[in-house]
């Protein structure tokens, strides 16, 4: 979990679990090699109790001589979110722990989450409907984040803190049974554990520790078949061989959609079934498009499905010349380089713009694909709509508006990956005149190719 060296940021609430987690670390930093930090957010929750909270962690890492960082939340900011309170003060923890790992330079952030906390967690995603992966449940190592007390229940905890006369703080909102993990904690468990099972608890964790290792091998199927179907990926955009897709079995199609939302949102995404199931009878049809969050769209049709963050266009930008250009919305980049020998072109990965096209449509620049735009393609004699041009080749729309085009003026002349204006020279290039010392060559790297 740890390694000789690692700076730690514990996640401080004061309450029970976080003060033994700090306690027990603190015996055996000097052992492990490892430093200590504690962060604490203030909910602004629940008043005056909020502030006791924060006020005891401040007085214990003083006491403990570790480096605390606090924020507190504007009272009101958490309840007026879009999700349930439990998200909205789960995603503003998250993102200070993380934000606190980043500026304090630490490598990992470690949290008090117990054998009871694994068990909580699975019946809540029983009950929501989850798949193979989320009965895992909590993972005692995910990236920086470290959770050593899986292993041991919440009872065994204040047993200890009672032995050791170590004080903690107790959070009234743990009792609200108006929230639905207080429910399963307070209610659900008890009267299974009365009436159905009495070590409950283990069997949940031993379920998540037999889907851990069912888990490791379908990953490497998942990788696998992923990497088949992937036509293109990036942090904006991942493009799937959709007849390739569909050959899988359903579970690998699952898992390779639950894979391309936490590539676009992130791995702490909270992917339900029936959101993989809306996104898999989409691409199952012929063509169409859902809206999944606010943050990714799906689009299908008969040869692509696509997986999209919508982003705002950005305004064109002058290309370097001579020199790397890099293309926003992981768009590739474009390198120009002045022409000092003979070259080939292919009008597709490369072109030739000579001085005198600059000269008559004015500076190069690359931006996204306009509504509308027009080019006059290599080989043809009229402008044509390039989204028509594009037709050849089967992307959903969304997809389209995103492609770079690089424009001479108000001239397209090139769509990087796929096809230059008639108005470029793409032959072999041989003897050439003096003043072609002004020509460039431009090449397209690292964005969507098509074929």
């Amino acid at each position: 979990m740890f390694s000789t060296g690692d700076k730690i940021i514990i996640a401080l609430s004061g309450g029970g679990d976080s003060v033994g987690l700090l306690h027990v670390l603190f015996q055996v930093k000097d052992e492990i090699g490892i430093t200590l930090e504690a962060a604490h957010l203030n909910h602004s929750l629940r008043g005056d109790e909020s502030d006791r909270d924060e006020q005891f962690c401040r007085e214990l890492c003083r006491q403990y001589n570790v480096y605390l960082s606090v924020k507190t939340i504007i009272p009101g900011e958490i309840e007026a979110g879009l999700g349930s309170v439990e998200t909205n003060s789960r995603e503003k923890r998250l993102k200070f722990l993380e934000e606190t790992c980043i500026l304090r330079g630490a490598d990992k952030i470690v949290s008090g989450h117990t054998m009871d906390d694994q068990a909580e967690t699975i019946l809540q995603r029983i009950l929501r409907g989850t798949g193979p992966t989320g009965l895992q449940g909590i993972l005692p190592v995910r990236g920086q984040w470290v959770r050593p007390f899986l292993c041991v229940t919440r009872s065994e905890i204040r047993d200890y803190l009672t032995a050791k006369n170590i004080c903690f703080r107790d959070d009234s909102s743990n009792n609200d049974v108006a929230f639905f993990r207080n429910k399963i904690r307070h209610q659900l468990i008890p009267y299974l554990r009365d009436f159905f099972s009495p070590n409950l608890t283990n069997g949940l964790v031993r379920l998540s520790e037999l889907s851990r290792i069912q888990e490791e091998y379908l990953k490497k199927q998942e990788s696998d078949a992923f990497s088949d179907c992937r036509i293109h990926a990036d942090s904006f955009k991942i493009l799937l061989d959709k007849p390739v897709f569909m050959g899988y079995h359903k579970v690998l199609r699952q898992r390779i959609v639950r894979h391309c939302l936490e590539l676009l949102e992130g791995e702490g995404r909270d992917t339900e079934m029936d959101e993989i199931e809306h996104i898999l009878e989409l691409i199952h049809g012929e063509c169409g498009a859902i809206d999944i969050t606010a943050g990714i769209r799906c689009e299908a049709n008969s040869r692509i499905a696509a997986f999209i963050v919508p982003v705002k266009q950005y305004e064109p930008i002058p290309l370097k010349l001579p020199g790397i250009t890099e293309i926003p919305l992981d768009g590739g980049i474009i390198e120009a380089t002045l022409l000092s020998e003979k070259v080939t072109v292919d009008g597709i990965m490369s072109v030739l713009i000579g001085p005198e096209i600059s000269d008559k449509y004015g500076n190069l620049t690359v931006g996204v694909l306009r509504r509308g735009e027009l080019m006059i393609p290599s080989g043809a004699k009229r402008n044509r709509k390039i989204r028509d041009i594009l037709s050849v080749v089967s992307l959903p729309g969304i997809v389209k508006d995103m492609l770079p085009v690089v424009r001479a003026g108000a001239v397209s002349v090139w769509i990087p990956g796929f096809k230059s204006s008639d108005c470029l020279q793409t032959a072999t290039l041989n003897n050439r005149t003096e003043y072609d010392k002004r020509s460039l060559i431009l090449n397209f790297k690292g964005g969507y190719q098509f074929g």
